[in-house]
């Protein structure tokens, strides 16, 4: 394990959209990062407020998904990537940008002639609310001609077939089709265009904002265009991209200056905050928030940007609303959970901070007992009462790099401080949350969603055990997941490789999902190796044959990183 995890931090760091991690010094005097809230409906709306089953104040902080086709590879991605509306994007967009909300694009004709992707919807729908989000369903693809009554026709069975998801908010926009949604049942808040439209009539109304760069930048704007409406009810922001990929009027309004554009988005997102005003900004889509499908690498600004003219790295608010979700400020040092790539770190667990970790070389180290100075850097983690440990150290690199450790398993839970402390006395600090579980799974490729880390034993009565690998690398095919054949009076068991969850307690609460399948759970300890834990898991006879799919669990409530593994036929 020592060994896999030297070439982890030597080819690429256990931290996910690493573009998007700030790079530079960070202040103790910052406050300690939030979670955003989880979804947990049924929601009514009081006064200008969206109220939880706990009527606790939500607030939606979210993104648009790329649009549902009839294409399956939106799910399943393909060879060189993973799908836009996959659950590595999705666990991606909880976890790692600190999301709880996604806009779900559904094209109203195919939903009304196809019952297999209205089934699609449904799946998608029950996944997204698993990893944690809150799906905002909403049409497209439509022409603004679209008659009326087929809108109204698509707006009652969809919301009839949703009626009972206490996580699904409509956004059919239109104050009309309000009737037909409540016609069939359903409860949930309704978006609508708003504020300039006439009240709507009724119980659970949302007004939408669609702003423009043009119009929003001062609070005075803001407030002619959502302020005032907000102090009475709730109001949510949409969009509000500035179309850096086309040459667009609101490119041709954003601040040319990269330090102007980014001062302009936190200007807004800080007065959001302020106002208590929910939104759901840009897309989750390859050019917008993300270049790509498979690194998930994030968009930032500092580049400079040509409003859509090819051969131009794309820019995007990535970085800005990373920041912003993570109570951090665009440069600073960064410090995440393993593999997982949250800002929660578990106790005992591995962890990984990012940038000015300044070593006088790239160094690592292994065995039972790890140094706490390596390559003239140490990492000082001072806990929720005050208490500073300093931390066994993995890997660091030099210079602008990342530094792997292993969370001191003493520490309390709460808020807490890592700090990069230096032999010439200098402190770079980030600011965490530790946790007593932030389950994670390891993967072969060190990216936290590729192939997973473990050992497959299957058994059959009368024959040896056969034991191999659940990944296997080649020097043409690269890295991938090995098919494990499945069939009846074979029972066949996956020890997986992780971190973060020894703490979990006496009798944790684990479930665990393979390809939509419930997998009992044989075992789950912590390694020899420190900081590292194992799960142990039979796969059921129902996989047989499903091939290539995800593979995520629960601890406590708290979910893993998304993996895939290869379920491949036992005929």
């Amino acid at each position: 394990m020592p060994n896999r995890l030297k070439a982890v931090s030597a080819a690429v760091p256990p931290v996910f959209l690493l573009a998007l991690l700030p790079l530079g010094a960070m202040t103790g005097s910052q406050p300690a990062p939030a979670l955003t809230p989880a979804p947990n409906g049924p929601y009514r709306i009081v006064g200008n407020r969206i109220l939880d089953r706990q009527d606790r104040p939500y607030l939606i902080r979210g993104t648009q998904l790329a649009p549902l086709t009839a294409n399956l590879a939106d799910e399943k991605g393909s060879a060189v990537a993973f799908g836009p509306l996959s659950a590595t994007t999705l666990i991606t967009i909880r976890q790692r940008l600190n999301m709880n909300a996604v806009r779900l694009p559904v094209s109203a004709t195919e939903y009304d002639a196809n019952s297999e992707y209205q089934s699609r919807v449904e799946r998608l729908v029950r996944l997204s609310n698993r990893l944690e989000l809150l799906v905002i369903l909403e049409t497209s693809g439509l022409p603004h001609e679209t008659e009326p009554r087929d809108l109204a026709v698509f707006w009652q069975l969809a919301a009839a077939r949703f009626r009972g998801y206490p996580n699904v908010f409509f956004a059919p926009l239109s104050g009309f089709l309000v009737a037909a949604i409540r016609q069939s049942g359903a409860r949930q808040p309704v978006i609508v265009a708003g504020p300039d439209q006439a009240p709507i009539e009724g119980p659970n109304i949302i007004d939408e904002v669609t702003p423009r760069y043009a119009a929003t930048h001062m609070d005075a704007d803001r407030r002619q265009q959502f302020g005032s409406a907000a102090a009475t009810v709730p109001v949510l922001v949409n969009g509000l991209d500035p179309q850096l990929d086309r040459p667009s009027d609101e490119c041709a309004a954003f601040p040319s200056d990269p330090a102007e554009a980014t001062s302009l988005v936190q200007a807004n997102l800080a007065y959001f905050d302020a106002q208590r005003i929910s939104w759901t900004l840009s897309s989750f889509t390859a050019g917008k928030l993300i270049t790509d499908y498979r690194y998930f690498n994030g968009t930032k600004l500092d580049a400079g940007w040509t409003c859509g003219k090819p051969d131009e790295t794309p820019a995007g608010l990535g970085l800005i609303l990373l920041s912003h979700l993570w109570g951090t400020t665009p440069l600073g040092l960064f410090t995440v959970s393993h593999s997982r790539g949250g800002l929660v770190l578990a106790r005992g667990g591995i962890a990984a901070a990012y940038g000015p970790i300044l070593a006088d070389q790239e160094m690592s180290a292994h065995g039972p007992s790890l140094p706490k100075v390596l390559g003239n850097v140490s990492i000082r983690v001072t806990d929720s009462r005050g208490v500073a440990r300093f931390a066994p150290l993995l890997y660091t690199g030099a210079g602008w790099a990342f530094i792997n450790f292993v969370v001191p398993g003493e520490c309390t839970t709460g808020p807490a401080e890592v700090a990069v402390v230096r032999a010439d006395g200098s402190v770079s600090r980030s600011k965490v949350l530790i946790a007593d579980v932030a389950p994670g799974l390891f993967t072969n490729i060190p990216d936290g969603r590729s192939a997973a880390d473990g050992q497959v034993t299957q058994r059959l009565a009368g024959k040896p055990d056969k034991s191999f690998p659940t990944w296997q690398c080649g020097a043409q095919s690269g890295c991938r997941a090995v098919p494990i054949p499945l069939s009846p009076g074979v029972s066949t068991a996956v020890r997986l490789l992780g971190t973060g969850f020894r703490y979990a307690g006496e009798h944790p609460g684990v479930r665990v999902t393979v390809g939509g399948i419930p997998a009992p759970v044989l075992s789950m300890s912590r390694s020899t190796e420190p900081g590292n834990d194992q799960l142990t898991i039979r796969l059921p006879d129902a996989l047989e044959g499903v091939g290539e799919t995800d593979l995520y669990f629960t601890v406590n409530g708290q979910i893993s990183n998304v993996v895939r593994i290869n379920c491949g036929s036992g005929r």
